[in-house]
């Protein structure tokens, strides 16, 4: 298998899938399936000719009707896009195996010394870990939609909603987008400080978190939902980071 080419063009991929971030009904317009079809597409030029190089063409041309079949209908829309992602890495998984025998273009040798020549002049002959940046890529990519893709959908079969005491109705959008963005940046600390092996950290993020939601705790259903999606999250983030940890 080789990772560096599954990673990078599971990012690409992984890119063009932000647009799902904080959108709760389907992707609608031909402008959405195409951003799906062009950054992923941007691989391409980096990669040899070959038989594998063809075929990774057409399922990146099709992916676009994949998506579109997956987005029909606003019923389970968060399963469906994990189902879609995961048509995705088993595809590339298996093109980017030794049965396709993926290879990156000659050219990116010579580009790789470019690069290696402007951040570091006095050093020569070096090599870049390619495979170590596209895995942490993946993993920041991964946690910033698909984990939230992934807890959303959990909370939604345990039948938990964002209840309000305040409000006693459900949060408004605004209050709602909030607390994603919140989700955002949690997981994205935990990541960055399992990298690090600062494991003692984590606490101060949940910390911070409980001191900004404390004055809502006294609605006990908003509570518990507010706990067990900080537990799932952080749980994710720090499956994520340990998936990376191995590669890198």
């Amino acid at each position: 298998m080789n990772y560096t080419i599954l990673f990078a063009i599971l990012n690409l991929i992984l890119f063009s899938r932000l647009r799902f971030t904080l959108r709760d009904k389907p992707l609608s317009g031909t402008g959405d399936f195409i951003r799906l079809t062009i950054f992923p597409l941007l691989i391409i030029p980096f990669l040899s000719i070959t038989a594998g190089w063809v075929v990774l063409i057409i399922y990146l041309l099709l992916r676009p009707v994949i998506n579109r079949l997956f987005e029909l209908s606003s019923t389970n829309l968060n399963r469906n896009r994990m189902d879609a992602l995961f048509v995705d890495i088993l595809a590339i998984g298996i093109l980017a195996s030794p049965l396709f025998e993926l290879q990156p273009a000659n050219w990116i040798n010579g580009f790789e010394q470019i690069l290696l020549s402007l951040f570091h002049p006095e050093g020569t002959g070096g090599t870049i870990n390619w495979m170590a940046c596209f895995a942490i890529l993946f993993g920041f990519l991964m946690i910033l939609n698909e984990i939230n893709l992934l807890i959303r959908y959990i909370l939604e079969k345990l039948q938990l909603a964002p209840l309000s005491e305040l409000h006693q109705q459900q949060i408004d959008e605004k209050e709602f987008r909030t607390g994603r963005v919140i989700g955002f940046l949690e997981r994205i600390f935990v990541f960055l400080f399992i990298l690090m092996g600062q494991y003692t950290a984590i606490g101060f993020v949940l910390a911070a978190k409980g001191i900004v939601r404390y004055p809502e705790f006294g609605n006990r259903n908003f509570a518990e939902y507010i706990l067990i999606g900080t537990l799932l999250s952080v749980l994710m983030a720090m499956g994520v980071a340990f998936v990376v940890q191995f590669f890198i």
